[in-house]
């Protein structure tokens, strides 16, 4: 009985997470819609700090381009893994409509 129990709650609490992080999901997507042109120069900033600070990409020549909530991405990646990290840590940033990842695996 006390295994069931256990089970009972960890079920619930799984629940409750994913329901948390579809909650949060939504929301950062609702969020990216909104753009402004005087963001966009501190949007491009923030983009490349993103990418220039995080240890886990080696990305040399990092060069971005922002226009109306539009990024593109250039420069180069070590591998197709990197070139996919590096867009998938900009995908729920605020003010991102759509990504281009124009960086090429060296």
């Amino acid at each position: 009985m006390n295994r069931f129990k256990l089970t009972i709650a960890l079920v619930s609490f799984c629940c409750l997470f994913l329901l948390a992080c579809a909650t949060k999901v939504s929301a950062a997507t609702n969020l990216a819609i909104v753009s402004s042109v005087a963001t966009q120069p501190n949007l491009q900033q923030s983009i490349t700090n993103t990418l220039r600070t995080n240890p886990n990409l080696a990305l040399s020549d990092i060069r971005v381009q922002v226009k109306n909530g539009e990024v593109d991405l250039y420069g180069e990646a070590k591998t197709g893994f990197q070139r996919a990290l590096a867009q998938k840590f900009l995908e729920n940033m605020d003010g991102v409509k759509i990504i281009r990842n124009k960086i090429s695996v060296i």
